[in-house]
Formats: C-alpha cells, structure tokens, sequence
C-alpha cells in the first residue's frame, strides 16, 4: 500500500481528491482544432504514463492487483480514445472525434470510483 502513496507522491501534480487523478480534456469546441488535437494527444500521453506506472510497480497483493489492473487497462483505453479524438479532429472527421470523446468520457466516468475503490484497498 506504501507503493501506491509513493507512486502518487512522484506524480507531477497529485490529485486533490479521488473525484479525478487527470484532468478532462476540454471539448473540441473550446478552441481551435489544432489546440483540440495537442491537448487530446497530451492528456493521452499522461494516460499512458499512469499505466506504465502502474505496470512498474510490480504489485503483488491479492486485493490490489486486479484493481490496479483494471486501472491500467482503463488509463490505456483512454489514451487510445483520446489520440483517436485528435486524429479525427486532424483529419476533419467530427463525427468519430465526437464518438471517441464519448467513449472517453464513459471511461473517465469510470476512473473515480475505481480510485476510491483502490484507497479503500490500501487503507
């Protein structure tokens, strides 16, 4: 459980509370396409950071290891929807940049409780 403290302690910028670990990226529609397209490949590069380390902690616990799983298999079914969105929005195609932010969003509606659910774990 002092991995976890660890791990999140080494992060660039913790979070304040379970409610979210990243932040949402903002809709396609706040700005210019191209900004839409560069903060949807960065938040998904963070996703894939979380997941690597996730993976680099090597857990062994019984009760941790399938939710740290799940976690990472959520942070990297992010990452993939959100470099989708930014291709979609680089190749003009709204409507799949549409879909994959809503497949997004749907994940990202998953992230809190699963975080609640792993510091239950590890108190």
């Amino acid at each position: 459980m002092e991995t976890i403290k660890l791990w999140r302690g080494q992060a660039a910028s913790p979070p304040a509370s379970t409610s979210a670990v990243l932040p949402p990226v903002p809709p396609a529609s706040a700005g210019s396409p191209s900004a839409a397209s560069t903060e949807s490949r960065a938040l998904a590069e963070r996703y894939e950071d979380l997941a690597r380390r996730i993976d680099a902690l090597k857990l062994t616990s019984p009760e941790l290891l399938p939710r740290a799983t799940r976690y990472q298999k959520l942070a990297r079914e992010a990452a993939a929807a959100l470099r989708d969105v930014a291709g979609a929005v680089e190749k003009g195609d709204g409507e799949r940049a549409r879909a994959r932010r809503v497949e997004f969003d749907d994940l990202a509606r998953g992230e809190a409780p699963l975080v609640a659910d792993i510091n239950a774990v590890c108190r």
